[in-house]
């Protein structure tokens, strides 16, 4: 963590005790709330999926041919500060330097039917971004791009 207040998990990030309580009707965040909360300074961890953030990671799929391994990690969004991903396993790390442009990138993401693909543009260079579709608003939101028409 960068600042000094702790992060908390997004409306989409769910834990398997967020799945057990939406089973039994026990209400949850919302992403409104969560864009709310940004505004007023609350660190938000956005959970996801990325191939080129922080480099690639390539591994043999035979035959002498490598492929780019979809890593999944933690965005870190907070107001003020620079966007940093970090991959769930692997220690890799890396802050996000602005500007940036978000554009929405076609198609599904595998094994994942609740995430939306991007293209992240940011002064560095361009990377690939799949984050939960709860959290599209707040991901918009926090790259500058507003809320997304539906």
């Amino acid at each position: 963590m960068t600042g000094s207040r702790a992060e908390r998990r997004s409306a989409g990030t769910q834990t398997m005790l967020d799945v057990l309580l939406r089973w039994t009707w026990i209400r949850r965040r919302t992403p409104a709330r969560d864009i709310a909360d940004f505004d007023s300074g609350q660190p938000l961890r956005v959970v996801g999926f990325t191939q080129t953030i922080g480099g690639t990671v390539k591994v043999s799929v035979g035959k002498g041919r490598q492929i780019a391994r979809q890593r999944q990690g933690y965005l870190r969004l907070a107001a003020g500060e620079s966007p940093l991903w970090k991959d769930a396993r692997g220690g890799r790390s890396a802050t996000l330097q602005p500007p940036f442009r978000l554009k929405p990138a076609g198609g599904k993401v595998r094994l994942a039917p609740k995430f939306d693909r991007y293209e992240l543009v940011t002064g560095a260079g361009t990377y690939d971004l799949a984050v939960p579709k709860k959290d599209r608003e707040l991901v918009r939101h926090a790259f500058g791009g507003g809320a997304e028409p539906r």
